[in-house]
C-alpha cells in the first residue's frame, strides 16, 4: 500500500553560507519539503540557518553540527539519522533545485518505490549551450529508453543499465525506510563517499522509478579545493567504498547480471583516478588496486564477466600491469641517479 508522500531535504554544508542561503530560499519558495536538515561540517563561522535570516521553526529546519571536519559522507549519514519523513533527498549546498522537481514530487504521490531517479543539469553542459547531463550519462538514459517525464518503473534490464550512471547522491528521491532497512549509507571518507550509497541502492532496490525531468543543476568547479579537484592521498581510500559493494552484491536481486557493470565501473573509476592523482601517489594507488581486484575477482567471476563483457576483463588486466610499469620506471630513475657523478 502506498504511504503518504512526505519529503525531507538533507544538506551537508562546509563554509558555504552563500550557497546554503540560496538553496534554502529555493526550498522555502517551492514548499514541497516537510523538513530541512542542515548538517554543518565544522564550518568557520558556523552556517546556522537562523544566523542567515531563516526562521528554523517555521521552515521545519533541523540544524546539526560537527565540531571537527568529517566530510560530506558523515554529514549525510548524520542527516539521514535525523529524518522523520517517509522520503528523503540529499542535496549539495552549492547546487540548485529546478521547478521540474515540484512536478515530479506531485507525480510521485501515491507511488510505492525504493527510490526515484531523475536527470540533472551539469554546469559544464549548460556552459556549452545544451543544459543536461554529461554526454556519457545522457547516453545511458537514451540507451535505456527513458524519455518520459512522468515517473516510469524500471524493468530489470533498465535497472542493470542505469547502475553505471555517475554515482551522485542528489539525483534520487529515496524512501527513508528502504535506506534504513538495508543499512545503506555513505562511506565516511574524504572523497568518493557517495559511491556506496549509489551502488547499494541499485543493487538492493526492488522498485525503482525514473523521470527524464531535469530536477536540479549541479555545479562543477574546475579549480580550488572542491572534492572534484582533489589530487592527494585521500583518493587511495576509494577502496573502502568499493569493497562493501561486493558483499552487497551477494544479496542483490539482480544477481550475476550486475557483475560486469560493477567491474566496468570500478576499472573505469581507477583509470580516472590515475588521471587526476598526483604522480607521487601512483605506485601506492596501483598497489592497493591490485590487492582489491585480486581479492574481489576470482577466476570463475572473471570468466563470467568475460562471457558478457570481455573488454572489461582486458581493461582490468591492463590496469594491474600498470603497477609493474610504475615500479620499473621508478627503478630506472633511481639507477640513473646513482650513475650520475
Amino acid at each position: 500500500m502506498a504511504t503518504p508522500f512526505s519529503l525531507s531535504l538533507v544538506v551537508p554544508v562546509h563554509n558555504d553560507a552563500e550557497g546554503l542561503t540560496r538553496l534554502l530560499r529555493q526550498a522555502e519558495a517551492f514548499g514541497v519539503f516537510q523538513a530541512l536538515v542542515v548538517c554543518d561540517d565544522a564550518s568557520t563561522p558556523p552556517c546556522r540557518p537562523a544566523d542567515l535570516g531563516f526562521d528554523e521553526a517555521a521552515l521545519g529546519i533541523t540544524y546539526l553540527r560537527s565540531e571537527i571536519c568529517r566530510g560530506a559522507g558523515h554529514a549525510r549519514n548524520q542527516g539521514l539519522a535525523a529524518v522523520a519523513t517517509e522520503h528523503v533527498l540529499f542535496f549539495d549546498a552549492d547546487d540548485l533545485l529546478t521547478e521540474a522537481l515540484v512536478d515530479l514530487i506531485a507525480d510521485l504521490e501515491g507511488l510505492a518505490f525504493d527510490f526515484c531517479l531523475f536527470r540533472h543539469i551539469d554546469s559544464r553542459e549548460r556552459a556549452k549551450g545544451h543544459p543536461g547531463p554529461m554526454p556519457v550519462d545522457q547516453g545511458y538514459w537514451e540507451a535505456a529508453g527513458l524519455a518520459q517525464t512522468a515517473p516510469t518503473r524500471l524493468n530489470r534490464a533498465q535497472q542493470v543499465r542505469m547502475t553505471t550512471i555517475a554515482a551522485y547522491p542528489w539525483n534520487k528521491i529515496y524512501r527513508t525506510g528502504f535506506l534504513r532497512d538495508h543499512g545503506i549509507r555513505c562511506t565516511e571518507i574524504p572523497v568518493h563517499n557517495d559511491i556506496e550509497l549509489h551502488w547499494s541502492s541499485f543493487l538492493l532496490a526492488e522498485r525503482i522509478y525514473a523521470s527524464n525531468a531535469l530536477c536540479c543543476e549541479h555545479f562543477v568547479h574546475t579549480g580550488g579545493g572542491r572534492l572534484t579537484n582533489r589530487r592527494g592521498v585521500e583518493r587511495l581510500e576509494v577502496f573502502q567504498a568499493l569493497a562493501p559493494l561486493h558483499q552487497t552484491l551477494a544479496q542483490s536481486p539482480l544477481g550475476p547480471e550486475v557483475l560486469w557493470p560493477l567491474a566496468q565501473f570500478e576499472v573505469g573509476l581507477c583509470g580516472w583516478i590515475l588521471t587526476v592523482l598526483d604522480t607521487i601517489h601512483h605506485a601506492a594507488f596501483l598497489q592497493r588496486a591490485r590487492v582489491f581486484f585480486l581479492t574481489q575477482y576470482d577466476s570463475e567471476t572473471l570468466a563470467l564477466i568475460a562471457s558478457r563483457a570481455p573488454r572489461v576483463v582486458r581493461d582490468m588486466m591492463a590496469l594491474l600491469r600498470r603497477e609493474a610499469d610504475v615500479w620499473e620506471t621508478a627503478l630506472d630513475t633511481a639507477q640513473d641517479r646513482e650513475a650520475q657523478p
